[in-house]
């Protein structure tokens, strides 16, 4: 089996369960706001739009905090092991984008049909579901990659210098969400630039992040297990 097939049969436990819960949730949470009032804004984006974010933060910190020594270990090189996780990451990033928005559709289409969807509520049309798959890849890209930098430095260094690596570890995060970031109502949460711009920059802080952890890990001792 390939690492990152490997990658993919650990984690598969985690990502099905979580996935389903956050749907349960969402169901939930919107049945329970609708009772009340129309919905003025997508819940969907508010669960799918966090856990697309923080959800592969945490995913990129547990990738190096655990799985890095118990491959390298087992044969596999740096080198792989870091290929392994940059094909692995993607998927996730992808698939975490795809579902926000699909997520968003079905939401938009039920709420529809169920006479639930407030006017203030932001309906998905083709062009908006583009505009929303262009935004929140970049951003879940660099949110995985802040998270594996981050545990990187403190994977390599003593915690003090992990912390000064944790600051530029997390630039590529802030970035993204500060110039991509969406709200549940659809629009952007800060915009500052025009979107080229934003998603050059984003682009350019998580192809930096990225550069660093691969310094970082390409050559980092490798810790023994605990007693």
């Amino acid at each position: 089996m390939s690492v990152t097939g490997a990658l993919f049969r650990i984690y598969r436990p985690i990502i099905i369960p979580f996935a389903v819960l956050l749907v349960a949730v969402e169901l939930i949470a919107a049945k329970a706001v609708a009772s009340v009032n129309d919905l003025s804004f997508s819940m969907w984006l508010v669960l799918g739009g966090n856990a697309a974010k923080y959800w592969l933060l945490v995913v990129g910190i547990i990738l190096v905090a655990m799985q890095l020594r118990q491959f390298v270990v087992n044969g596999v090189t740096r080198h792989e092991f870091i290929a392994a996780v940059g094909m692995f990451g993607l998927v996730l990033v992808v698939g975490w984008a795809v579902a926000v928005v699909l997520g968003h559709g079905i939401e938009s289409v039920a709420l529809d049909a169920a006479g639930k969807r407030a006017a203030g509520y932001p309906t998905l049309t083709f062009g908006e579901a583009l505009s929303e798959l262009g935004r929140q890849l970049p951003i879940s890209l660099a949110y995985l990659v802040s998270g594996a930098t981050i545990a990187a430095g403190f994977y390599r260094w003593r915690p003090w210098l992990g912390l000064v690596v944790m600051v530029g570890g997390a630039v590529p995060a802030v970035v993204a969400d500060g110039l991509l970031g969406f709200t549940e109502f659809g629009g952007l949460t800060h915009k500052v630039v025009p979107y080229p711009a934003a998603l050059a920059l984003s682009l350019l802080a998580t192809g930096l992040g990225a550069w660093g952890f691969h310094r970082l890990i390409s050559d980092v001792a490798i810790r023994r297990a605990a007693a």
